[in-house]
């Protein structure tokens, strides 16, 4: 059987890297009791997969997890289970039941939504960050190997971005960024250069990053991994 599960990481936990993460939803399943699929060989593994990691510092409450199970459980049941055991900030939010045949997840996402809070905003923000997306590039400089950098033009990756709440405190803009094997954005890049395009000073400005969800494109449009599960 296998289970695609959304879950969230708020909180403190934010600041925990994806490979403690990975360790502590791992020993969440041990302590739950869930049924969960091992690999073959001399160190065998749960059959476990995860999305592309969120970065340290960013809240989320659109995580996924691919979870084989060696028998079958309901998944709501599971996701019981292992908010009794989970840490705080960490919650299972739903999980389906999915065709064992589907590709896994990491190559099928390629977009999320982000909810972005910059405190603090600059002057005029709305003309600012329109005229900012009405750029033909937007180049960033990205370490490479050895050292080098690299020019990377992240305008093609931002698929829709525009601020949905503004405030004199703090203003929040929602994005749809790519976010995949074979084309990610990291938020943080596009909010660095937004801010020195604004001309605004320090580029330690307060801001921070939300993930809502994950998108796999299909027939129907944009739909979200949970909408794979069977009867969904």
């Amino acid at each position: 059987m296998r289970i695609v599960v959304k879950y969230a990481k708020e909180g403190r936990v934010k600041y925990i890297s994806h490979l403690e993460l990975m360790r502590t939803l791992h020993r969440a399943l041990r302590r739950a009791d869930i049924p969960v699929a091992f690999s073959q060989g001399f160190n065998p593994q749960p059959r476990t997969a995860f999305t592309l990691p969120l970065p340290v510092g960013m809240t989320s409450e659109g995580e996924y997890m691919d979870i084989i199970l060696e028998s079958y459980l309901n998944p709501e049941l599971l996701c019981q289970r292992m908010n009794e055991v989970l840490p705080n900030g960490i919650t299972l939010l739903r999980a389906v039941e999915v065709d064992e045949s589907l590709s896994s997840l990491m190559s099928l996402i390629e977009r999320a939504v982000y909810l972005i809070t910059i405190y603090d905003p600059v002057k005029d923000m709305d003309k600012k960050f329109n005229d900012f997306l009405k750029q033909n590039e937007i180049i960033i400089r990205k370490d490479g190997k050895k050292g080098k950098q690299r020019l990377i033009n992240i305008r093609p990756m931002i698929h829709k971005a525009g601020i949905v709440n503004f405030q004199k405190t703090d203003t929040v803009i929602e994005a749809v960024l790519s976010t995949g094997s074979r084309e990610y954005l990291n938020p943080n890049d596009m909010m660095d250069e937004f801010i020195a395009y604004a001309g605004e000073g320090n580029i330690e400005r307060s801001y921070t990053v939300h993930r809502v969800d994950m998108l796999i494109s299909s027939n129907n449009g944009w739909i979200t991994p949970l909408e794979f599960g069977r009867g969904g």
